[in-house]
C-alpha cells in the first residue's frame, strides 16, 4: 500500500508539472515541486495565471 501511495503522489506531481508547463511555466521547477508537493501543487499549477510567451 506504501508504494501505491507513493507512486501516486509522483503521478500527481508529474501531471502539476504538465499542467505548469501548458501554462508557459518552467516544467523542471514545478516537477519537483510536484514529486514534493504533490496534490497541493497540483492545485497550485492550476491557480496560477497563464504566462504570455512575449517575455
Amino acid at each position: 500500500m506504501f508504494y501505491f501511495l507513493i507512486t501516486l503522489h509522483c503521478v500527481i506531481g508529474t501531471a502539476a508539472a504538465l499542467v505548469a508547463k501548458r501554462r508557459g511555466l518552467n516544467f523542471r521547477l514545478w516537477l519537483g515541486l510536484g514529486w514534493l508537493g504533490g496534490t497541493l501543487a497540483l492545485i497550485a499549477a492550476f491557480l496560477v495565471p497563464v504566462q504570455d510567451g512575449d517575455s
